[in-house]
């Protein structure tokens, strides 16, 4: 594991280049601090964002709740998909289109967007983007296993 201290003097853990990551230290902490645009310009070095056209981090955890950092190139996506969790997203830098069956929807920088449960969802990235992206399930829910492929 390769862990790197942001400008701020926080630490998070990310793998060596080429590396698949296996423990998510940071995940055990009761108490997360994110400096985003650090972890942001981390996953911008990610393998996976040339094969993959993303790349992402889990910050948080929980069995109802999970919070991920993606890095989208131009041009990249995340395929269709559906959760029975509650949804943001909240375009950090960039701007995103947010495919929604009814039609989709711009999500320029700084600008959130909420979804129920149960609403099929896509993403594109028509430029650099950074999204944060919030999953909240319901108590009665199924979790983790339905959650989207990022």
């Amino acid at each position: 594991m390769a862990t790197m201290q942001t400008s701020s003097g926080d630490w998070f853990v990310r793998p060596a280049p080429g590396v698949v990551r296996v423990h998510l230290d940071h995940l055990r902490d009761p108490v997360g601090r994110f400096d985003l645009p650090a972890m942001e310009r981390e996953l911008r070095g990610d393998v996976a964002l040339a094969s993959e056209g993303h790349s992402a981090m889990t910050l948080v955890k929980y069995p109802d709740l999970r919070v991920v950092l993606i890095f989208f190139r131009s041009g990249g996506s995340l395929a269709e998909s559906s959760t029975d969790a509650r949804i943001s997203l909240q375009t950090l830098r960039g701007h995103l289109e947010l495919r929604l069956p009814d039609g989709p929807i711009d999500i320029p920088a700084g600008h959130l967007v909420t979804l129920e449960g149960g609403t099929g969802f896509g993403v594109r990235a028509p430029t650099e983007s950074a999204l944060l992206l919030t999953l909240s399930w319901p108590s009665n829910a199924s979790r983790p296993e339905t959650a989207p492929d990022v």
